[in-house]
């Protein structure tokens, strides 16, 4: 079997809501904000969400959050959120998730005795 797409995803879940996070294996998307990232996926990247989150990978109760480097000045990263069918601007369980695996795994290093962490969301 020859893998044609391989995408780094770690799964998380807060308040009994399954999420994945995608680490890597996703190159930066055209845009200059989220929210322009969002709509690009949205308008012409949208295979992603449906590769992530349709059969044989995904469910209706998943959602995917893709980490990507934010422009905004004062975020250490940004992410878009992808749902079943839409993606969303904001959405507190997908941030929970987002913040736990990127401390977690070390992508963004924690700092005794308080880490602190900004995201820009599609939101802002």
């Amino acid at each position: 079997m020859r893998l044609s797409r391989m995408i780094n995803v770690v799964g998380a879940h807060a308040e009994g809501e399954p999420n994945d996070v995608i680490t890597g294996g996703v190159i930066d998307v055209p845009g200059k904000t989220m929210f322009e990232k969002a709509r690009w996926l949205e308008t012409k990247g949208d295979d992603l969400r449906a590769f992530l989150l349709h059969e044989p990978r995904g469910k209706v109760t998943l959602c995917t959050n893709l980490v990507l480097p934010s422009s905004h000045p004062d975020a250490q990263m940004g992410y878009v959120i992808i749902e079943p069918t839409s993606y969303p601007p904001m959405s507190g369980t997908n941030t929970i998730c987002t913040v736990t695996v990127l401390l977690e795994t070390g992508i963004i290093p924690m700092q005794e005795p308080v880490t602190n962490l900004t995201l820009e969301a599609p939101a802002g």
